[in-house]
């Protein structure tokens, strides 16, 4: 630092990685005037900026977000400027939670039963503690009403090569979720499948010169929740390697309706629509998938 610029201790802290914040003196300056009740609060977590140390200083505002978890709600303070943003959302209305992570590049994605869709991003490299933040949103959702029991048949666990040894990665990603929760029962999993578009010249030339993918999926099943674990991206074209892992926690209780249709573009993919609320999650599977089916039998 020049001898002229006085440095902070937001600054000299700042990095990649998310922090806890324990004290009034630990929130980042763009949050100060939001009245946190440390007594009260579960949790609070600062979200940094993506940009590299060496572009920061100390007259930035460093923090894009402060996410602030009580026993009712959790608050999401946004930076706007020079302002914030505020989204508050009781637990109870918290439809779906999915957290995807694609290297470095991370983003976690809460869905409420009002239709609203709040989005962090995040450095990947934080991912445990955003794993441990979506564990404790689900622990204080489910004091609702107790969950109506679906009953798929349980599948025998995934060989590391069952989806294909592109795909590895869901099948090691699942076995960590059993080995963290083990209630969770493997009731589907497919692998990639190439696709082919409907119509149109251009796209089918595509089809050749840029292969269309279906990625795989592993869909999971407790007595209280539906747990998906697929890429971040449903339909990817290109033969680039995929490295994304994505995990989406639905709360069995909230589905009211499950429906399908088939994709407008590629043949053989149905599109799977889960409804809590006025939220809408879509899951694109194959025609004649498991997945399809136990997605369906959700509604």
């Amino acid at each position: 630092m020049s001898g002229d610029v006085v440095s902070t201790a937001e600054y000299d802290a700042f990095g990649p990685w998310i922090d806890r914040v324990e004290s009034v003196d630990e929130v980042p300056r763009m949050f100060r005037g939001y009245p946190v009740d440390f007594g009260a609060a579960r949790t609070v977590l600062k979200f940094p900026r993506d940009i590299p140390r060496r572009e920061a200083n100390p007259q930035m505002d460093l923090y894009d977000h402060l996410l602030v978890v009580t026993d009712d709600r959790l608050t999401i303070l946004t930076r706007d400027g020079g302002g914030f943003t505020e989204v508050s959302v009781p637990h109870d209305r918290v439809a779906a939670i999915t957290d995807w992570v694609n290297l470095l590049d991370a983003r976690l994605v809460i869905q409420t039963l009002d239709g609203d869709v709040v989005s962090v991003a995040y450095n990947g490299s934080s991912n445990d503690q955003v794993v441990t933040l979506v564990d404790l949103l689900r622990e204080l959702a489910h004091r609702r009403a107790p969950s109506r029991r679906v009953s798929p048949a349980a599948l025998p666990p995934l060989g590391l090569d069952d989806l294909g040894r592109k795909d590895a990665l869901m099948v090691t990603s699942f076995r960590e979720l059993v080995r963290r929760e083990p209630g969770v029962r493997l009731v589907a999993a497919h692998g990639r499948t190439a696709l082919k578009s409907r119509s149109g010249a251009v796209a089918k030339l595509l089809d050749l010169v840029v292969p269309a993918t279906l990625h795989a999926c592993v869909v999971g099943i407790s007595d209280t929740e539906l747990h998906l674990v697929s890429r971040r991206e449903w339909i990817v074209r290109g033969g680039a390697p995929v490295v994304s892992r994505s995990r989406t926690v639905i709360a069995l209780e909230l589905v009211s309706a499950s429906t399908v249709t088939a994709h407008p573009r590629f043949v053989g993919v149905s599109v799977v629509t889960l409804e809590a609320g006025a939220a809408r999650i879509e899951v694109l599977v194959p025609d004649d998938s498991a997945a399809r089916s136990v997605l369906l039998a959700l509604g």
